[in-house]
């Protein structure tokens, strides 16, 4: 089977869109999902199998109301994404300075040089397919990059940040 991982979008973001994490296996078990494991409450879950984000999305209508933005990607592809982090060094200092946004689709040229134009002195950002890599050195709150890339990228996004990243891989290569 293959090692998956489904990153969840906007759940449990205050207090909307609750989603208990049990919740949120057991969908994944009832699409086929094996050896489910979620990490923290914002929606992130490793697992065997390979339903769809838009399995998955239904299934968590059906459990909790609601289709929250799926991202899934296979363990190799999140290694892949770490491995290319530009920011490494800096993650490896502060892990909550460096996020990886996940890119429902590729940015436009024009949009990646809008989203320049929004840098503040202490931050700095590389795109790499569907991946953005932010560093935020004075954190993530403060960047308007964050908040504005989805507009600026015509996309939708979802952000871990580096210790998440690893975490995620931590427990999907557990046997």
């Amino acid at each position: 089977m293959t090692k998956s991982i489904a990153l969840l979008r906007g759940v449990n973001v205050g207090g909307r869109n609750m989603l208990p994490m049990k919740s949120f296996a057991a969908a994944l078990e009832g699409l086929g999902c094996e050896n489910v494991r979620t990490y923290i409450q914002s929606g992130n879950a490793v697992y065997d199998g390979a339903p769809t984000s838009k399995d998955i999305a239904a299934a968590i209508k059906k459990a909790a109301g609601f289709a929250p933005p799926v991202f899934v990607l296979t363990l190799a592809a999140l290694k892949k994404a770490a491995k290319a982090c530009p920011f490494r060094k800096e993650a490896e200092m502060s892990g909550k300075s460096v996020h990886l946004f996940f890119l429902e689709k590729a940015p436009s040229k024009a949009g990646v040089v809008s989203l320049g134009d929004l840098k503040r002195p202490n931050e700095d950002f590389a795109v790499a397919g569907r991946v953005l890599y932010l560093y935020a050195g004075e954190g993530v709150a403060d960047s308007k990059i964050a908040v504005k890339i989805d507009r600026v990228l015509e996309t939708t996004t979802t952000a871990r940040n580096w210790n998440t990243v690893m975490k995620l891989i931590e427990l999907a290569e557990i046997k």
